[in-house]
């Protein structure tokens, strides 16, 4: 999208504001096409409330804290689905059994959970590696009410459950009529909270803690705090997985890297 000088100056002014108040913004991040196509339709939104003035929607951002938050919330709604990027979830399949073994409980915790994708495809992987061994906890938690509300329903379109193993679908998925849902017997280890990445996670501590495209939002200061966060929210022998995209940020920080399997790496504190 190519923008006019008028429109990267607003731009600019508004992820300066983001950055300040919310934690969002483009400072090591770099700005997505999408993320700068959402930005530029919520101006456009504003201005008919400005007399058509980009900058005069920058100024009711600046005077109304609320419609900020708004924006800030619009652009870190993210996409989420079961088992994003297979290579991770292989991993982490292959490596829970053996690497818990022997312990009372695993807690593990999916960060910026949206609509609990990630969360229930946590549970499935714990329940299959230790549901006879070991109890376990999954917890997700998100800054949107709206979404922890669709992940406490555990309902979703087929499409939307398309990645599932066919393993894990037979076993924890139920076809009713035109929606796909999770099985009861997952719902008593799983739980959703809403809560702020920048807050930290729950109190407690996490053997295994997933916060995928999360920190694409956050610029250095605000990923800085939010990766610092949930380190030290981790047990011994925890680790931290992020998004491959993301690993280069993660990694920039000095935080310790292990390999989980070629090309797979976690973070310890």
């Amino acid at each position: 999208m190519s923008l006019s000088a008028e429109r990267r100056r607003a731009h600019a002014t508004v992820l300066e504001l983001l950055e300040k108040r919310h934690g969002v913004g483009a400072k090591g991040a770099g700005v997505s096409a999408w993320m700068e196509a959402r930005l530029d339709r919520a101006l456009d939104a504003l201005s008919c409330d400005a007399g058509g003035s980009l900058e005069g929607a920058v100024e009711l951002l600046r005077a109304e804290p609320g419609r900020l938050e708004e924006i800030a919330e619009r652009l870190r709604v993210g996409e989420t689905r079961f088992f994003r990027d297979v290579p991770q979830w292989d991993a982490l399949r292959a490596t829970v059994a053996s690497r818990f073994a022997g312990r009372d409980r695993v807690r593990a915790l999916s960060v910026g959970c949206s609509t609990g994708e990630e969360g229930w495809s946590l549970a499935m992987v714990l329940d299959a590696a230790l549901g006879r061994t070991a109890a376990y906890r999954v917890v997700g938690m998100d800054r949107s009410e709206a979404a922890i509300a669709s992940a406490r329903a555990g309902s979703y379109s087929p499409s939307q459950t398309s990645h599932v193993p066919r393993d894990l679908a037979e076993r924890y998925l139920t076809q009713q009529s035109d929606t796909v849902r999770v099985a009861e017997a997952l719902a008593g280890s799983v739980s959703f909270v809403a809560r702020d990445a920048m807050v930290g996670p729950p109190p407690g501590h996490y053997e295994i803690v997933l916060c995928k495209n999360l920190l694409i939002y956050f610029g250095n200061e605000a990923a800085e705090r939010a990766v610092s966060l949930m380190l030290k929210s981790l047990a011994d022998g925890g680790f931290l997985m992020v998004a491959k995209s993301e690993v280069p940020r993660v990694k920039a920080l000095g935080h310790a890297v292990e390999e989980l399997a070629p090309g797979i790496v976690v973070f310890r504190p």
